[in-house]
């Protein structure tokens, strides 16, 4: 996969990304939407686990009609911000955001 990382995602840019994906987070793991802001970190804040993860970027996949790389963000110990960074940048490199 294309590596996107030395694409610049400002910080309205990912959250602009988790507005997006917001309701796919919360069904997933069953947390309400005030838990889901960008420095909330995936375990610790989250309580998600790797399928938790895998199953949400399934989901971006579909909606967002992108392939969601799982080395660009998506650590367990990472935030959301790390995450919607990573789908910005890909969003960038396909010239849709």
């Amino acid at each position: 996969m294309e590596n996107n990382n030395n694409i610049k995602v400002s910080t309205k840019e990912a959250q602009t990304v988790l507005d997006r994906i917001k309701d796919i987070i919360v069904e997933k793991l069953c947390c309400g939407e005030e838990k889901v802001v960008l420095d909330a970190c995936w375990r610790d804040d989250l309580c998600a686990d790797s399928l938790d993860m895998a199953e949400i970027m399934i989901e971006i996949d579909k909606r967002l009609q992108i392939y969601v790389n799982e080395d660009d963000g998506w650590s367990p110990y990472g935030t959301l911000k790390d995450s919607c960074s990573g789908v910005a940048r890909t969003l960038k490199s396909m010239g849709r955001m």
